[in-house]
């Protein structure tokens, strides 16, 4: 049987456009490190980004946004 997963937020953004930009200022696109990530919206409306993979983790994005891996 399928388990659910449910993320609990510690911070969301008000617009998906906040939370790209947080996840660039914390990790800038030019550094290709061939992270990649979702930006997903909460059931109150605000966004959130989570990354995917194992190179996430190894980059420690998981001190600053949720990872899936």
């Amino acid at each position: 049987m399928a388990k659910l997963i449910t993320l609990e937020m510690t911070k969301t953004y008000a617009t998906r456009e906040n939370a790209i930009k947080a996840v660039e200022k914390k990790f800038p696109a030019d550094s290709n490190d061939q992270l990649r990530y979702m930006v997903l919206q909460h059931t109150d409306g605000r966004w959130y980004p989570v990354f995917i993979g194992m190179n996430a983790l190894q980059h420690g994005i998981h001190f600053h946004f949720h990872v899936l891996a």
